[in-house]
């Protein structure tokens, strides 16, 4: 979420970019056909009730994250169906593609900037939400975008910090899930981190306190609720083989 650009990526310019649309109906594109998403603790009172979420680490700073499952392989996306989405609620990562936040500065997030992948199927000139009005203003589609940003860049030092904490209590674990798929047979989901419930059982004291206060109790207890939806990508996989 936070990358620095790449060569199909552009900072964002209301001139360069004016007549610029993003045609928001055309879900399954390449950036979206992935298997993991990022998320953040804000979102996660709504992602529990669709997505299965676990720990990843950053392949950029081997930090804990929160990721939410989509699929059993790279580059599957079982919440795809064409251009529908299998849930009523969308992580902030998703939404927020085709556009990056570039940041000079990891240090001062205020301070980043939006970059477009020009290269994006979603971007054209013809169809979708256009970017800026005639005299170069923000519509009301790429505020949302920023406002998305902004949500995401509010989140990341809070997730960060739960994660440490859940870290330093040594409630974290790597965990390896294979499942059973109907037409598909044995799948592995590698590189997921999971809570440790002997780990959590035993919390005392000023431990515990200190994790129910600053709401490291609850985002366990939401995490450990939500890997019931993996049977639902179950059923989708075994759905998508037959």
């Amino acid at each position: 979420m936070t990358e620095s650009t790449n060569s199909t990526f552009e900072l964002l310019d209301s001139k360069i970019h004016k007549n610029l649309k993003i045609d928001t109906s055309l879900l399954n594109t390449k950036l979206n056909r992935v298997n993991v998403s990022s998320v953040i603790v804000s979102e996660l009172n709504t992602l529990v009730h669709e997505y299965a979420i676990f720990m990843t680490k950053s392949p950029s700073s081997g930090e804990l994250q929160l990721t939410a499952v989509l699929g059993f392989d790279a580059g599957e996306n079982l919440y795809l169906d064409g251009n529908n989405w299998r849930a009523t609620y969308m992580p902030l990562d998703i939404i927020r593609r085709p556009f990056q936040a570039y940041m000079p500065d990891k240090n001062k997030m205020d301070q980043g900037h939006l970059a477009i992948d020009v290269a994006a199927e979603q971007v054209n000139k013809k169809k979708g939400a256009a970017l800026f009005d005639e005299q170069g203003n923000k519509t009301e589609y790429l505020q949302k975008i920023e406002t998305t940003f902004s949500q995401i860049m509010g989140g990341v030092p809070y997730t960060a910090a739960l994660l440490k904490e859940a870290e330093d209590l040594k409630l974290i674990e790597p965990v390896t899930i294979t499942v059973e798929i109907p037409n598909r047979g044995k799948v592995d989901l590698n590189g997921l981190y999971g809570f440790d419930k002997k780990a959590i059982d035993k919390l005392t004291g000023a431990a515990l306190k200190k994790a129910h206060q600053s709401g490291l109790l609850q985002v366990i207890h939401l995490m450990l609720s939500s890997t019931i939806h993996l049977q639902k990508l179950i059923g989708w996989s075994a759905a998508n083989n037959k």
